[in-house]
């Protein structure tokens, strides 16, 4: 039997990874808004999207 993800609890999951990131880089660099804030969020929705497309379709796992 292969484990099933719930994709609500994933993006959520995401979202709050995603905010902490960018309110560390708020902390640590905050001259250089909001320039750094869209590069990460720009990356971070890439390295997301990769690892949904290589969850679902390369690995075969079912997300619910």
């Amino acid at each position: 039997m292969r484990k099933s993800y719930s994709l609500p609890l994933v993006v959520f999951g995401l979202c709050l990874l995603e905010g902490w990131v960018i309110y560390l880089n708020l902390v640590v660099h905050p001259d250089n808004q909001p320039a750094l804030t869209l590069v990460i969020a720009i990356l971070f929705a890439i390295a997301a999207g990769i690892g949904m497309w290589y969850r679902t379709r390369v690995l075969n796992t079912p997300v619910s």
